[in-house]
């Protein structure tokens, strides 16, 4: 089920992060360093805002959605959910301008605008994924998160070609595109109520299930982002935006890997949970993790070993020296990160101990400040990355027993290695590629080559590692295969 469901999943999270990959590879090549940062501060900035704001109902509605009783209440709870959008629109704008503000008092008023307008669209495709998800409506999801971020590249690419690319400009590309797909997909779902009668009840017990994990979720981000901050603040903007590429990069490549599995995977452990059936939400999320990392690790891997003939083909010659030197921790600062975060982490909600996550991310929030700062001042940019990497690697080991004493959640460690060393497998198969004189290009043809030589080398080492998987595959190919018959 695990599988069917990341398959239905798997073309909006491919092209959504992809396509804002693309944006932000682009990017480089029309903004200077400082402008680039700023931009990519926004984007990051937005995160945060819609986990202030809007998280701790979407938090509530994708656990517990399924009990809400939309019979004859089914018309308050949509007024309901029309105020929550409503205030938090509000809400939104001021969070962004707070931030902002207090990062840069210089900054144009279009660009304040600008950054607002972004913020809000995002955060309403955010919303929609989220209520898309919870209720299986895979067309919608999809649609959210394809056509938003695909039309505002469209529209910076002309911007582009006019030579008329500017930071507020690019935000409000983006914006556009996102508020057209937005309202589409909400009429379609028929969220485009009035708010009149409120639901009092649910929004109680919301607030009490959402405020603790939206707090959680935004010193999380904060865990995640600080470095940005650090950075900022202690070598400057045009630092920042040096920096911002490299770690972009990692961030939205450990995050498609991540996503094709969390779309799916946690709406199945809460099915289970509400089954009754404990032990197998938590086998649930056991599993959910493997196959995570059986994600993560190669592309993570793989992409580092090919990133010295990638890079200077897709980043601007200004970005070459600092990109390379940071990739590689940066890539394992963001895999690691993300298999604790959709990996084991859910266990926290799916056991309805939101506490518990908001003191693990005052921790990391507090690791991750020191980190980035101890190591901006020992060896600058690059420092500040490779201490971030190995804080998240040493958060993720005592996450990891606390679940186990806590919850009893075990983490299947031999299934782990032998992943990891499948991957290896493919990184030496392609270093001695290139040790040979072979270079991977972003051109379709060597880059299609380098694909399918690093999965061959890795399935064929998952196969050799996984032996009883391999036998389980081909009994149902063959049963498949005997019923088409």
């Amino acid at each position: 089920m695990l599988v069917r469901h990341t398959l239905a999943y798997l073309p909006a999270q491919l092209l959504s992060p992809l396509t804002q990959l693309a944006a932000a590879l682009l990017l480089t090549h029309a903004l200077g360093a400082a402008d680039y940062g700023l931009v990519m501060l926004v984007f990051a900035a937005q995160e945060v805002v819609f986990l202030i704001c809007l998280s701790w109902w979407t938090s509530f509605y994708l656990r517990y959605g399924g009990r809400l009783n939309l019979g004859a209440d089914g018309q308050a709870l949509a007024s309901t959910e029309a105020a929550v959008l409503l205030l938090s629109t509000l809400a939104q704008v001021a969070v962004t301008l707070a931030i902002l503000l207090a990062t840069d008092t210089a900054l144009h008023p279009a660009f304040y605008a600008a950054a607002c307008a972004f913020t809000v669209t995002r955060s309403l495709l955010n919303f929609l994924s989220e209520r898309a998800r919870r209720e299986a409506a895979i067309a919608a999801y999809s649609a959210v998160q394809v056509a938003g971020p695909l039309g505002g590249l469209g529209l910076v690419l002309v911007l582009m070609a006019l030579g008329e690319a500017s930071p507020a400009r690019v935000l409000c590309a983006f914006a556009l595109m996102q508020g057209a797909v937005g309202l589409a997909v909400a009429a379609r779902l028929r969220l485009l109520v009035r708010p009149r009668r409120l639901d009092h009840a649910v929004l109680r017990e919301a607030a009490r299930f959402g405020a603790p994990v939206m707090f959680a979720h935004s010193l999380s981000w904060l865990g995640g982002n600080v470095i940005r901050f650090v950075v900022h603040h202690g070598a400057g903007a045009a630092a920042l935006g040096l920096m911002s590429v490299g770690w972009g990069l990692a961030t939205r490549l450990s995050g498609v890997a991540a996503m094709l599995v969390a779309a799916a995977a946690y709406p199945l452990a809460v099915k289970t949970m509400d089954a009754g059936d404990v032990a197998g939400a938590r086998r649930q999320l056991v599993d959910n993790s493997a196959l995570l990392l059986a994600l993560l690790a190669p592309a993570g891997l793989g992409f580092w070993a090919l990133s010295p003939g990638l890079v200077p083909a897709l980043v601007a010659a200004e970005y070459h020296a600092m990109t390379l030197q940071i990739l590689p921790w940066a890539l394992l600062g963001a895999c690691v990160r993300n298999l604790r975060l959709h990996g084991w982490d859910p266990c926290y909600l799916l056991f309805e101990a939101p506490r518990d996550m908001v003191w693990l991310d005052v921790i990391e929030a507090v690791v991750m400040l020191l980190a980035a700062m101890l190591g901006l001042w020992w060896d600058g940019v690059v420092g500040a990355v490779i201490a971030s990497a190995w804080a998240v690697c040493a958060l993720a080991v005592l996450d990891a027993l606390w679940l186990r004493r806590r919850f009893g959640l075990v983490l299947p460690l031999g299934v782990y290695a032998r992943v990891l060393v499948a991957a290896a497998a493919m990184v030496a198969a392609l270093m001695a590629a290139q040790a040979l004189g072979w270079r991977a290009t972003p051109r379709a043809g060597p880059l299609l080559l380098a694909a399918a030589a690093g999965a061959g080398v890795y399935v064929l080492a998952l196969a050799l590692l996984f032996p009883q998987h391999l036998r389980r595959i081909t009994a149902w190919l063959r049963q498949r295969r005997l019923a088409g018959a």
